[in-house]
């Protein structure tokens, strides 16, 4: 799940708007069209998903995206870099063997791949053909040696390592720690296998093979979600994996854009790939700015600065002041992605169950929802769930209540005691004797966030816990201050893809590391382990989502995170803007942008 600001569900992104998730950080159908029905007077534009490798002529010119986070990094499938900013750039810069369509399906990259397909059930065999023209911008054929690596990279196997020796960094390794083999064959033009080395751990594997056989056990049932956002191994060996991909210089494309220039916090500019083996982009350049705050989004769409934009979080002014921009296109619809409240438990009061539980029971959420994005639609609703959403088969929503009554009676069961300014004060710890206060965090230039922070802060004095509020840019957030545990309570959106699989490295134990680099909230419980492990090698779909529902129900029990609501999706574009296809799902809206076009 990436996370956005949310986060790249990664197989998510974290967004700011925080991969597996990732973090905007991580989807759309016809039950979209009773939100974006209720939402004001915003048009509701119906699009028909391109295929993926579908013949497209050139047709130049630039467009220009808004983008409202910085980034921590290049290399997405790290916990630290695990964007969904940077996922709208990589859709289109590193190699993708499924994509992510429209209508949330994965769809086999026929440009990357001439096929993908199961060969076998018992163990689970997939086999992969290359396209054997494609090939790194710094002319690298693309080949078996990448799927090696990356699998390694990804497996949560300590075995394997970074440059130094370092632990490799991951954002999700679900899946990939499920794989048995990744083994290359049939190199281009009847080549002989090459030998490959101790060293780049690919010996005896045909790393220059076009064929990739990779072999499962347990089996995987979300398998199509692998081997997104393929890393170069053959310059990753080099300037590591976990902080190596700074830059352009670093970051070659293996896709139909490559990164021409980046100035941080400023712009960043996509040129097409002259190397690219198929259907080239249509468009000459594609150029993300980067803005500081959302409110800084509409005024430079009416002026011709940007042709698209896609706030974090949408408030009822970007949508008001955007329906007055003439020859834009806006729509809304509800997303996967998912905004929450992590706690902390590392913290030596939130490590207490009663404590996050009267956490909890104080939030009001339908009140926050109103005085914020229930302002842009009266359908949304407080969230049941932390594997799907409503529209979601097999979504089973957990009614938790508001009980400020409650909250009293865990406190009072803890033995804290009131002050005279109404405040609890613990009699352990820290702040024994002392008044009972967190620090909620989340990303600067945000409204919607720095709404709700203060309305959590009112609600919270309500119930006798004192919070103060201290945001951080996208970078900090995301790419410090979570990964690192130096928060108490965080505010953020998870993005995820349609795989509920994704979710595993978020909800499972962080004492394990190597697999679990999502879960910042320093939880563990072998049960929801258990519960997701079987999930993930399912034999069906409906098996592995009531496996995690299980999970969610524990999740639920012990107060992990707690779910506010399913974020609404908006985009707004100019009118010279042409091919563009919202994308509820964590690739973005950018997941077709070879076949955008302007004029």
């Amino acid at each position: 799940m990436g996370a956005e600001q949310g986060i790249s569900v990664t197989t998510g992104a974290a967004e700011e708007q925080g991969s597996a998730m990732g973090l905007k950080g991580l989807l759309k159908r016809s039950a979209f069209t009773a939100l974006a029905a209720g939402a004001l007077s915003l048009s509701f534009v119906a699009v028909t998903p391109a295929v993926s490798g579908a013949k497209s002529s050139s047709s130049g010119g630039t467009a220009t995206m808004a983008l409202d986070e910085t980034l921590a990094g290049f290399n997405i499938n790290t916990s630290a870099a695990s964007e969904y900013v940077l996922q709208e750039i990589m859709n289109v810069v590193w190699p993708q063997a499924f994509i992510i369509n429209a209508k949330l399906q994965p769809v086999m990259n026929n440009q990357l791949l001439e096929s993908a397909s199961v060969t076998s059930q018992s163990p689970q065999t997939v086999v992969y053909k290359l396209n054997p023209k494609a090939v790194w911008s710094d002319g690298t054929p693309i080949t078996a040696d990448d799927f090696i690596y990356n699998w390694q990279a990804q497996s949560g196997n300590t075995a394997y390592t970074d440059v130094g020796g370092k632990p490799y960094d991951t954002a999700s390794s679900t899946g990939y720690n499920q794989i048995e083999s990744v083994v290359g064959s049939d190199p281009s033009g009847g080549a002989a296998c090459d030998p490959g080395s101790a060293a780049d751990r690919n010996a005896g594997l045909c790393p220059n093979g076009r064929t990739i056989t990779v072999t499962f056990k347990p089996a995987f049932t979300d398998w199509r979600s692998l081997f997104t956002n393929i890393v170069p191994a053959h310059i990753s060996r080099t300037v590591g994996w976990n902080t190596g991909f700074t830059g352009p210089t670093q970051t070659i494309s293996g896709s139909w854009f490559k990164i021409q220039s980046y100035n941080e916090n400023q712009s960043l500019v996509l040129v097409r790939n002259p190397t690219y083996w198929a259907t080239p982009a249509k468009l000459d350049k594609l150029v993300f700015q980067f803005f500081s705050s959302d409110t800084q989004l509409v005024p430079a769409l009416q002026n011709g600065e940007i042709q698209m934009m896609n706030p974090a979080t949408v408030d009822l002014n970007i949508v008001q002041t955007a329906n007055q921009v003439p020859g834009a296109t806006k729509v809304v619809l509800p997303g996967l992605e998912f905004e929450h409240f992590d706690f902390n438990q590392a913290d030596p009061y939130l490590a207490k169950l009663q404590v996050r539980e009267a956490l909890a029971h104080g939030v009001n959420r339908q009140a926050l929802i109103q005085r914020t994005v229930g302002e842009i639609s009266n359908k949304i609703k407080p969230l049941g769930s932390r594997m799907l959403v409503p529209q979601q088969q097999g979504y089973q929503g957990t009614n938790y209540a508001y009980n400020p009554a409650t909250s009293k009676m865990l406190f009072q069961e803890l033995g804290f005691k009131k002050g005279s300014d109404g405040y609890w004060q613990p009699n352990y710890g820290p702040e024994s004797g002392q008044d009972l206060t967190f620090q909620i965090q989340s990303t600067t230039g945000n409204t919607v966030r720095a709404e709700t922070e203060q309305l959590f802060q009112a609600q919270m004095k309500a119930i006798g816990v004192k919070i103060t509020i201290q945001n951080y840019d996208a970078s900090t957030f995301f790419g410090t201050n979570l990964v690192n545990g130096t928060y108490q309570i965080g505010e953020f959106a998870w993005v995820p893809t349609p795989f509920v699989s994704g979710n595993q490295s978020i909800y499972c134990s962080y004492t394990n590391a190597a697999n679990c680099g999502q879960n910042w909230t320093h939880s563990a419980n072998t049960q929801v382990d258990n519960y997701m492990k079987n999930g993930a090698s399912a034999s069906s779909t409906s098996l592995e989502t009531g496996d995690y529902n299980k999970a969610d129900t524990i999740l639920w029990q012990n107060m992990v995170t707690l779910p506010l609501y399913q974020k609404p999706q908006y985009w707004a574009w100019s009118s010279t803007l042409h091919g563009v296809q919202p994308n509820v799902a964590s690739v973005g809206i950018t997941w077709n942008a070879e076949n955008w076009s302007v004029g």
